[in-house]
């Protein structure tokens, strides 16, 4: 993982969340970690990583070869 993404992911949701003004809506963090979680996983994947697993299926042959 990237120090700039745990440097960010501190300041503004660890040093935010903190204040009391906040906590209403930092406390329900199954709204909005795991969601945060599941994108960052989904970028790391790849950009369109889905969409081109898909279309490599409907290749004549299964995707096992790379295209030109």
């Amino acid at each position: 993982m990237n120090w700039g993404y745990i440097s960010a992911f501190w300041t503004t949701v660890v040093m935010n969340c903190v204040q009391p003004v906040n906590w209403q809506a930092c406390l329900p963090v199954h709204e909005w970690l795991i969601p945060a979680a599941h994108d960052y996983i989904r970028f790391r994947e790849g950009i369109y990583a889905s969409e081109k697993r898909a279309l490599e299926q409907f290749r004549l042959d299964g995707g096992r070869t790379k295209p030109e």
